[in-house]
Order: C-alpha cells, then structure tokens, then sequence
C-alpha cells in the first residue's frame, strides 16, 4: 500500500484550499466582468410587437429605445442618464 505522504502524493493530490473571501465579495468578482451586462425583459406578445413595430418605424432598436426610456425616466427624478446604448 502507498504511503499517502509519498513525495509523488505531493504533487498528485492537490489539497483544497480554503476560500475565506466574504460572500459580496464572491458576487462582486463573477459578475459585471464584461464591459455590457445582458438583461431579460418580458413583455406580453401584444406589447412585443408593438415595441418592435415602434423601432422599426424609428429605425433603431429596441436595446436603443429601453436605454432612452430608462435614461428619460432618470432624467425626471434628478439623475443622470445611462451611459451606454
């Protein structure tokens, strides 16, 4: 039988480290790496259609026309709008 404190074991046989990073801390590192965040937003069919028939006719896209929306709603209540589009 091998002895488990073999010099090979020592490098076969990682130990498992100990993560004694808080748990917020967890959050903050896996998520918003990227330079844009993906979203879902649900909306009926009926209002579907008539969100997408809107930016057809404004020749733009629906990601366009929730950041104005958003930026306008923050505009409104003394903030600044978003950045992005």
């Amino acid at each position: 039988m091998a002895n488990p404190a073999s010099s090979l074991s020592k490098f076969a046989v990682k130990p498992a480290a100990e993560d004694n990073t808080p748990a917020d801390n967890k959050l903050k590192q896996t998520r918003c790496k990227n330079r844009r965040v993906g979203i879902a937003v649900r909306l009926t069919p009926d209002d579907w259609y008539r969100a997408s028939d809107l930016a057809l006719r404004e020749q733009t896209s629906l990601q366009r026309l929730l950041v104005a929306g958003l930026s306008e709603l923050l505009r409104q209540r003394g903030l600044p709008p978003l950045s992005g589009d």
